[in-house]
């Protein structure tokens, strides 16, 4: 279920309600998906849930306050948390975050990668279809892998060291991925949207827009 919030309400930011539906606040065109303004009880971001218990999930991810907006940080060591989110990729088929790459390895015959992992449907047996859009250490922007029938299609957004340090406002057509790479409409519901990454990084607000 979804609140529709008008330009004049104050937001009250996202609200778990159970561990598969999340209340997300909507605003004319945008639909907030993460604000990072909040902490669950296992110490991740409210309603964010870790692939596996090490390294503990708490000390890999932590939300940074500040006076502008709170982030989260990510130490680097890998463990995938995930959220589920319910948008309607048809209707908000764009999808912004802010990333900021803390340190970039220089080596040039091992990979490293950040990445924002996007759900917009599953398949027949229920499994998320997942698109991975990555921060790669090496790889040229472009640059696209497919895991097979089972595993995500890797899309390179950003690469190497150039823009280390500074926060980098991403924005992609996630529908137009989808259809690309799968030949069909995701359904109504979007599934939800995960990271990972083996650099220190950090990740501010993510948003669905048309």
């Amino acid at each position: 279920m979804k609140h529709v919030f008008s330009f004049l309400v104050i937001l009250s930011g996202l609200m778990v309600f159970s561990a598969n539906q999340v209340v997300l606040a909507e605003i004319g065109e945008t639909v907030i998906l993460e604000d990072f303004s909040s902490q669950g009880k296992n110490g991740l971001p409210s309603g964010w849930k870790a692939n596996k218990p090490n390294p503990i999930p708490a000390e890999v991810y932590q939300i940074i306050e500040t006076e502008k907006t709170p982030y989260l940080h990510a130490t680097g060591r890998p463990n995938r948390i995930f959220k589920k989110m319910k948008w309607n990729p048809n209707e908000y088929p764009f999808i912004t975050w802010k990333w900021r790459m803390i340190n970039v390895p220089d080596d040039p015959e091992k990979e490293r990668n950040a990445t924002v992992y996007v759900a917009l449907g599953t398949d027949i047996l229920g499994i998320p279809i997942i698109t991975k859009y990555a921060w790669s250490s090496i790889k040229a922007v472009g640059t696209e892998s497919s895991g097979g029938m089972f595993r995500p299609t890797t899309i390179v957004l950003q690469s190497g060291q150039a823009k280390k340090g500074e926060w980098v406002t991403q924005t992609l057509n996630v529908l137009a991925d989808y259809r690309r790479l799968h030949d069909e409409d995701p359904p109504n519901e979007a599934y939800g949207i995960g990271i990972l990454t083996t650099i220190e990084a950090e990740f501010a607000e993510i948003i669905a827009h048309k």
